[in-house]
């Protein structure tokens, strides 16, 4: 008797669940949290801006500046997974404080600070520098199997710098370093070919910008869910 129960049971709940029931399943995108050692240099953030930077000059008709404008677009649209929050492009940072010129050490500065708080409102600032890059011409570049391929390619040392200002609480965290990225020419740097170099470019310096943004801003996850529908 206990087993018939049992049965009956199973079958009365997949009924609930089938077509005819009474719950309705929706499929929809929730945000997901940051990192925990991230979180807290959001608390009571509801404007973010976003600066992108570089002391290095053009060079073989590589703009690195234009590519760097790139960057920090790229970098305001992986934000804008953080609930809540306004993010606040570069764009506008730089046309609102026109007399300001942003580097590694005018950031920092209090009259700086003070200006992005009151004139931007800004509650916190990813600033991303640029501090070295060095581009060589190989023979060889490596193929998909783990050897090297006859063609040539682009040795690619960069150290870009990542840092998260908490303007209220003056809060600061970082990640950098150099990191090496060898890969196939797509086109030469030299001859007109700016444009496959400076996305060449864009792709090795996204790939660790990637990374913080995974962290900050992890984009949301699927999720399902049952509703019931029924008046009861």
């Amino acid at each position: 008797m206990i087993r018939i129960g049992f049965i009956a049971l199973l079958i009365g709940l997949a009924s609930c669940g089938g077509r005819g029931g009474s719950f309705e399943e929706v499929k929809f995108r929730a945000p997901t949290q940051a990192d925990p050692a991230l979180s807290s240099f959001l608390e009571e953030v509801e404007h973010l801006g976003v600066i992108c930077v570089t002391n290095i000059e053009p060079f073989r008709e590589l703009d690195v500046e234009k590519v760097m404008a790139r960057l920090s677009n790229a970098t305001a649209r992986g934000l804008s997974n953080i609930p809540e929050t306004t993010i606040v492009t570069q764009d506008e940072i730089i046309w609102q404080l026109k007399d300001i010129h942003f580097d590694s050490t005018s950031v920092y500065e209090d009259t700086v600070r003070t200006a992005l708080k009151e004139k931007l409102e800004l509650d916190a600032l990813v600033f991303v520098e640029l501090k070295h890059l060095q581009a060589r011409m190989m023979p060889m570049s490596p193929n998909p199997y783990g050897g090297m391929s006859p063609n040539p390619g682009m040795d690619l040392t960069i150290d870009l710098k990542v840092s998260l200002l908490n303007l209220n609480t003056n809060q600061v965290w970082q990640q950098g370093g150099e990191q090496r990225n060898y890969q196939p020419v797509q086109l030469q740097l030299l001859g007109g070919g700016n444009n496959q170099s400076e996305r060449q470019l864009l792709l090795a310096l996204s790939r660790p910008l990637q990374r913080f943004l995974f962290r900050i801003a992890p984009p949301p996850k699927p999720q399902t869910r049952h509703f019931e529908i029924s008046g009861d």
